[in-house]
């Protein structure tokens, strides 16, 4: 595992966070610098792409469309006004309101920005251009095209909306609604005189007028109370006194916005019912107008369908609105000089990209690696892992908010706020620290938190875990088990109460059995006094059912017990938890008890062979210190005058200690690889592992004078193992068979894949015959050569084959005549 030593992570997590605090850094400087261009323009009003500019549009196009519809299509060739006196006096007066004519009869309509326009209706134009119409499209032009939008103007901030309609009637009334951006959201024309009529203000405010003779419905909607704010429609109260209605009634009528949580139904001091509706036609006939006849002094009715409505067809109305040329060009040059510095800044962020993801990979295997503890060898927590996990997760989730607000808008409000007091370096600067910070503080959260999971600590850290944990050993668990301890003191019975509670099995069983019974015996006794066979059949059915169903959950607990003797039985000793209630409880703790003896058995006898191992391992180590003296003395020695014997005995002397150097070496691998202590396995490649142990030991190979013959079957093995270990194996097994190979045979070296392993051979003919079984070969000492005349120490195997176990896999020797064979067999890995 990367990344061991702590230092090292905190390395790791400073180069990170300096890695994204550069992408921040420069993100910001250039982030602001195109918000700089941006919003220095925006704050003008006389250029394409404002706000104001939008508005001036938006509100341009409503006088024209207003104009069209009221100035245009009630008016003749000449500018006459056509209608009645009374609709022409109405048409004045609308466009009056709305701003659009002086006291004098005037038309107003203030150009701005220089724009060109054309609006039209029917045979009626109204334009400031010789232009034609078609010669004012364009990508910034408005173009609404006999009741249509044909164009949509760009850079436009606001949705440009075309909801301007209007309704004329059958009983002289045309109402006309705008779009909100002039002086009134509606206007009415009436083709009759309003003088001294009656009237009431509808949702747009506007006042309308109505006749009571039955040629102009009254109001649908009367709002009534004491409120001097609120005007009373005299028509519909006086209606609503001639219906039909009852009498012992008060009804108080309030409008929409009051009448929420008002329209209970109370009595009156005098016994009266006192009720709050919203509609006259709560309380009146739907479908009909209440008049009052002046001359007849009496009312009539008038059904509602005399009166209609259509609706207003504005495929009459052509409007053209074009921006000046200049504003045009100047919105083209910097629309073009706004995508070169796009561009620009695209080529500036390309590079920051790797730098981002390698602080991200970092990061990645900061979180894999956190946590690791190289004196302990496992994942323990530190000091900061120690604070509640609420703090980091809080942290994690406030970062996040603040980068999304941040992105989302709040770095056209933050650089457009510095402006005021700071240049745009300085605000980069400070947003690129913030999200460098931000960053910092998620990522250390993170940090934290994974340690915890990998120490399966999270809960336990966490301030809700420990208020918990600590309610339930302080109160819950001593409450239950004061309980159960006075239980069974009182019990007379304990040991047989004890067995039983223990035994929830039975317990469940015979409990089951007898409700079971007791319930299909109530219902047989209820069938035959009812005289009604189909009780206890049907009564049955659901019965049976439950019994199955709970059966069925006990003997799934009980299954578990089952599958525990059969992992007994492969050599799992691990306990089982069950909860108390679990009918398997009693079982399973016998069980445990039972693996608890094997295990302490096991685990002295690995004890008893690890003090064996400890015991070759100290004496290996002891002897290094003289064996290493001794061999630097004869190499000082040799290097003396003496005869030519003496030196003869020196070099005998330093053979034979080298030869004792590599046997104490090969001990003390020997030993480690039994206790299986420094294995450290990596996804190497066996082929290529095999062709590089025959590569190095080419001279060795030569010197033999043997031939060596391979066949490797296989373009790729991947396993998992220490490559030193199996590199040591395949090179002792080839070192074998060139020692003790029959002279002028040959050795094979075979790899395949199959069966999910791999399987590396080693095969030649012995020179000697061999007198002995595969498990004695394999043993520490153990020499083929029985006289001892060749050279080895014995362990050549030995150290093979606790390598190969070591490593995950399996070592196999066979012997067939004189023809030895070792197989080493390693787990592939699956890809």
């Amino acid at each position: 595992m990367i990344l061991k030593k702590r230092i090292s992570r905190i390395i790791a997590f400073i180069l990170s966070c300096a890695l994204i605090g550069v992408c921040a850094f420069q993100g910001a400087f250039i982030i602001n610098e195109n918000i700089s261009a941006s919003s220095e323009r925006q704050q003008r009003d006389d250029v394409i792409g404002s706000y104001s500019y939008s508005d001036k549009l938006y509100s341009f196009y409503d006088r024209l469309w207003a104009l069209s519809s009221i100035y245009l299509r009630y008016t003749d060739k000449n500018g006459k006004y056509t209608g009645s006196e009374y609709f022409q006096k109405s048409v004045k007066k609308a466009l009056l309101d709305l701003g659009l004519m002086d006291e004098k009869g005037k038309l107003i309509l203030d150009v701005p920005e220089g724009f060109e326009y054309y609006a039209s209706c029917g045979d009626n134009v109204l334009t400031n251009t010789k232009s034609a119409p078609a010669e004012l499209a364009g990508d910034y032009s408005v173009e609404y095209v006999n009741g249509k939008q044909k164009n949509f103007p760009m850079m436009v901030y606001h949705y440009f909306t075309h909801d301007d309609y209007w309704y004329t009637t059958n009983y002289g009334v045309t109402y006309i609604y705008t779009n909100g951006r002039m002086p009134k959201n509606a206007v009415v024309l009436y083709d009759f005189d309003t003088e001294g009529l009656d009237s009431y203000r509808d949702d747009n405010g506007i006042q309308v007028y109505y006749k009571t003779d039955g040629t102009t419905p009254v109001p649908d909607r009367v709002r009534y109370d004491n409120d001097p704010n609120i005007e009373v429609t005299k028509a519909n109260r006086e209606a609503l006194e001639q219906s039909d209605y009852d009498r012992n009634s008060v009804y108080y009528i309030l409008p929409e916005d009051r009448f929420e949580g008002h329209e209970e139904i109370t009595i009156s001091e005098d016994g009266h019912t006192v009720e709050n509706v919203w509609d006259m036609s709560d309380v009146t006939d739907t479908d009909s107008y209440m008049f009052f006849d002046e001359n007849s002094r009496s009312w009539y009715k008038v059904s509602k369908s005399e009166f209609q409505r259509y609706a207003g067809d504005n495929s009459d109305i052509t409007i053209y609105i074009k921006p000046a040329d200049e504003l045009i060009a100047e919105y083209e040059q910097y629309n073009a000089a706004r995508e070169k510095l796009e561009n620009d800044s695209v080529r500036r962020m390309m590079p920051l990209l790797p730098v981002g993801i390698a602080g991200c990979i970092i990061a990645l295997i900061l979180l894999f690696c956190c946590g690791y503890s190289t004196e302990k060898k496992k994942f323990v927590l530190s000091s900061p892992d120690h604070i509640f996990a609420e703090l980091p997760i809080v942290l994690i989730i406030g970062s996040l908010a603040a980068v999304c607000a941040f992105c989302e808008s709040g770095a056209w409000d933050m650089t457009n706020e510095f402006r005021r007091y700071y240049s745009f370096d300085m605000a980069g600067i400070i947003e690129g620290s913030g999200m460098t910070v931000l960053y910092a503080i998620c990522l250390g959260s993170l940090i934290t938190i994974v340690t915890r999971l990998k120490c399966r600590s999270f809960w336990r850290t966490t301030l809700v875990g420990r208020i918990l944990s600590f309610i339930y050993r302080r109160f819950i668990k001593k409450t239950v088990s004061y309980i159960k301890n006075k239980l069974n003191s009182h019990s007379k019975k304990h040991l047989e109460k004890l067995a039983l509670s223990k035994d929830i099995f039975l317990r469940r069983f015979i409990i089951r059995t007898i409700a079971a019974l007791a319930v299909g015996f109530l219902m047989t006794v209820i069938a035959i006094s009812a005289r009604e066979a189909e009780i206890a059949v049907f009564g049955s059915i659901p019965l049976i059912i439950l019994y199955g169903v709970f059966s069925i959950r006990d003997y799934k607990e009980i299954a578990g017990v089952a599958k525990q003797i059969s992992d007994m039985n492969g050599g799992d000793y691990s306990p089982r938890t069950v909860p108390e209630k679990s009918p398997a409880y009693g079982m399973t703790n016998n069980l445990n008890n039972i693996s608890d003896g094997i295990r302490t058995a096991v685990d002295r006898q690995v004890q008893s062979e690890r003090m064996k191992v400890e015991l070759v391992t100290n004496v290996s180590h002891d002897l290094k210190t003289p064996l290493t003296s001794i061999i630097s003395y004869i190499d000082l020695l040799s290097n003396e005058d003496m005869s030519s014997a003496a030196k003869d005995y020196v070099s005998i002397i330093s053979q034979k200690s080298e030869r004792l150097k590599i046997m104490v070496s090969d001990l003390f691998d020997l030993a480690k690889a039994a206790s299986r202590t420094d294995v450290n396995s990596e996804n190497i490649d066996a082929v290529i592992l095999t062709q590089q142990v025959l590569g190095d030991m080419a001279d060795r190979i030569e010197q033999s004078g043997m031939e060596v013959r391979t066949d490797i079957k296989a373009q790729a093995a991947p396993i998992m193992a220490e490559g030193k270990k199996l590199y040591r194996v395949l090179q002792n097994l080839i070192d074998n068979a060139l020692k003790y190979s029959m002279a002028g045979t040959r050795i094979y070296v075979y790899l395949e894949n199959r069966g999910g392993y791999t399987d590396i051979s080693v095969k030649n003919i012995s020179a000697e015959e061999m007198e002995f079984t595969p498990d004695e070969i394999t043993e520490r000492f153990a020499r083929g050569d029985r006289s001892r005349t060749t050279e080895g120490n014995g362990l050549g195997l030995s150290i093979a084959k606790s390598f190969t176990e070591a490593c995950g896999g399996q070592f196999e020797i066979i012997i067939d005549g004189d023809m030895f064979t070792a197989h080493v067999k390693l787990p592939l890995i699956e890809k």
